[in-house]
């Protein structure tokens, strides 16, 4: 069925922003999502899906891609749909059945409409007064006197194509328009002033001095270029807040990482850096012993939670498992205390999940995923089969 725009399903899938202006952590989370339901899709197909969502929304959308995909398949204008409200398993038919596909492709249209360019000038009618026009091969130059140049055009004349004149184009507007950046010095900065600006690009940038380098880039330029760390660390040392960056980066990092749960991954993801650019901070901020001792601590609490109900839930966060590094250790003794379980259960009639969730007083849901996700589902009898 091909959507019109008079649909009022189409109408809540109109752009609300643009693809670019869509927050990079926002659509990083989305496209694991993605991936975790098993429909993984490009960072701009992300985009365009989260460009039908206001920036007001976007804490829903961050709502469905913190938990676990209900089921699967899920793509991006899934995310978008579970956001809105939309069943999961009504989302999840209209991705197996290309729905969104569709929806996609209309999106692309509109932007095509949009795009198009105005109707050129009206062409003259043949009331227009009498002009001298280029001879055409049914009346010849060799044939037509001076008189005949007077005279109205022949209707061969009036017929025959006209070749428009090549018009420059467009010159661009508005965001579209390349300007090029003027960039100050970094030394401009040593003033009075500086400190002031210094403070608010601070905060406004993450609350640490990779995201203040990268603010600083983008109006102001180093002795080689884009400005470095020394000459930053430099800076802030003159203005005398060296000392209070590095104690605010400190309880940042700290925090955040108490926050995920010791998985350097989601710290990452949560202060907008990459890998190296953490590991470096942490290198240069000295809390490398800290950072271990802490992950440590909740390596010890992932192996061992506090009840059951915890560690059938932790099963299905494998990615938190293999950030720690306790993946197969954990999946081992899970299934170790399982099993045992399931032996001192007995025969229990047919719904062994359901039996087992009664001893251990946990969701069947959770049983069965971790009986099947672990191998100890009891395989079919083939004598006992039809």
């Amino acid at each position: 069925m091909l959507l019109a725009s008079s649909d009022p399903f189409m109408a809540s899938w109109e752009r609300k922003r643009q693809p670019d202006d869509v927050p990079t952590p926002v659509a990083v989370a989305v496209s694991d999502f993605c991936r975790r339901a098993g429909a993984p899709a490009a960072p701009r197909a992300v985009r365009e899906a989260l460009s039908t969502v206001s920036e007001a929304d976007d804490f829903r959308v961050r709502a469905v891609t913190d938990a676990e995909p209900p089921v699967r398949p899920l793509g991006p204008f899934a995310v978008v749909d579970l956001a809105r409200g939309t069943p999961a398993e009504t989302a999840a038919l209209r991705e197996r059945s290309g729905y969104y596909a569709v929806v996609e492709e209309l999106l692309a249209l509109q932007d095509l409409s949009v795009a198009a360019p105005a109707p050129g000038p009206a062409m003259p009618t043949l009331a227009a007064p009498p002009r001298p026009i280029a001879a055409t091969p049914d009346a010849p130059p060799a044939r037509r006197s001076a008189r005949d140049e007077t005279l109205a055009p022949t209707v061969a004349e009036r017929i025959a194509p006209r070749r428009r004149a090549a018009q420059a184009p467009a010159a661009p507007r508005g965001r579209f328009t390349q300007v090029e950046v003027q960039r100050a010095p970094l030394e401009s900065l040593e003033g009075s002033e500086g400190r002031a600006v210094l403070e608010t690009l601070f905060a406004q940038h993450g609350g640490h001095r990779i995201a203040l380098l990268r603010a600083l880039a983008q109006g102001y330029s180093g002795r080689r270029g884009e400005p470095s760390a020394a000459e930053l660390d430099a800076l802030l040392d003159r203005h005398g807040l060296l000392e209070a960056t590095e104690s605010c980066e400190r309880d940042l990092l700290r925090a955040a990482l108490s926050e995920h749960r010791g998985a350097l991954g989601r710290v990452a993801w949560a202060l907008g850096l990459r890998a190296p650019e953490l590991s470096a901070v942490v290198s240069r901020l000295g809390l490398g012993p800290e950072v271990d001792l802490a992950r440590e601590r909740f390596r010890r609490e992932a192996l061992a939670p506090a009840s059951w109900t915890a560690r059938l839930d932790l099963l299905g966060r494998r990615k938190y498992l293999e950030d720690l590094g306790v993946e197969r250790e954990f999946e081992e003794r899970l299934r170790g205390d399982l099993g045992r379980e399931l032996h001192a259960l007995g025969p229990d009639g047919d719904d062994l999940p359901a039996a087992l969730a009664r001893r251990l007083a946990v969701s069947p849901t959770l049983v069965g995923r971790a009986l099947e996700r672990l191998g100890l589902l009891p395989e079919a009898n083939p004598s006992t089969l039809p």
